[in-house]
């Protein structure tokens, strides 16, 4: 059993260039594989397995290539890296950006609501112009999402203003349980898209190689973003937990976009397309629901205990 492990170890855990060497034959090789070869050759096969087998590696190295990001910006290894991390301690809030894990989870937050915000505007707009009810739902689902933002934004605002006593944390629990009410919102609109992708066959669409592109950058997200809740579990910050657990809520909804994007690119079958959409989305319109609940659960038990804490002082 020890040497199984020893094995399996060794296959999740391979050095770096073993990740790095399969991941620039393994992706290349798949997109030409997609384009030009047909699923019966067996470079396809090689492609497809060496594709996913770096994929693997990838997602299990995640925290340890994390570790050892931070290593080198924190470190003295890299002279260019030390010349920039000087200059960004020269000045208050990018030495704070560096140096602050609640201050950097505060500029995401902003950085998020931009882009939302932005996004909204643009789909919501489109939907007018051509009177779609696909860009509406998209836009609605961004219009909420911004929304949950927003207060979030404004609560951290004003919990900053607080001492650190039993009245601060009876409002951020406050703040925890009201962005999981929200999120039951978001929830409603993500299942009138998972719906409209089910009944209408459609989704979202990416113009050439932005697919691979888009792809990486949603493993990304995911990845991050349950490293993220994790680590805000830690640090006792209700509101900035409940901001990771949104960007969680985030992450699913653009793998479950990622997935029609793949079908809208590489095809599969109507009825194979459907019911893989189904599956998905229903999955993900559960998990939201589900940590909606959890942080409403969780912050009212809190928030009972904060109470009867303030009665005792």
């Amino acid at each position: 059993m020890k040497k199984f492990k020893d094995i399996i170890n060794k296959i999740l855990y391979p050095p770096a260039w073993v990740i790095a060497l399969s991941s620039v034959i393994g992706f290349p090789a798949t997109i030409v594989s997609l384009k030009f070869l047909s699923d019966t050759n067996p470079i396809s096969y090689v492609s497809y397995v060496l594709s996913a087998y770096a994929l693997t590696t990838l997602c299990f190295n995640f925290t340890r290539a994390k570790k050892r990001c931070r290593e080198l910006i924190h470190g003295d290894e890299i002279k260019v890296i030390v010349s920039f991390r000087n200059f960004m301690h020269r000045y208050k809030y990018t030495s704070m950006y560096l140096d602050d894990r609640e201050f950097r989870a505060k500029v995401s937050l902003y950085i998020g609501l931009i882009i939302n915000l932005m996004y909204a505007v643009f789909k919501c707009s489109t939907g007018a112009i051509f009177r779609s009810a696909w860009l509406w739902a998209i836009g609605v689902y961004y219009v909420i999402l911004s929304a949950i933002r927003l207060m979030l934004l404004r609560n951290v605002r004003i919990t900053d203003k607080k001492e650190h006593t039993a009245e601060r944390r009876i409002y951020e629990y406050k703040s925890a349980r009201l962005c999981g009410i929200m999120m039951l919102a978001l929830n409603v609109a993500m299942t009138l898209m998972t719906v409209q992708m089910i009944w209408q066959n459609r989704g979202y669409e990416y113009r050439g190689y932005i697919i691979y592109i888009s792809a990486l950058y949603a493993f990304y997200c995911l990845i991050n973003a349950v490293v993220n809740v994790v680590k805000f579990a830690k640090i006792n910050n209700p509101i900035l937990s409940a901001a990771k657990m949104l960007s969680l809520a985030g992450a699913l909804m653009s793998m479950f976009a990622l997935q029609t994007a793949m079908f809208s690119a590489f095809g599969g079958g109507e009825s194979y397309q459907r019911l893989m959409n189904t599956v998905t989305g229903g999955i993900v319109c559960a998990a939201v629901l589900g940590i909606a609940i959890f942080m409403i659960v969780t912050s009212n038990k809190k928030l009972a205990q904060s109470n009867s804490e303030a009665l005792q002082e």
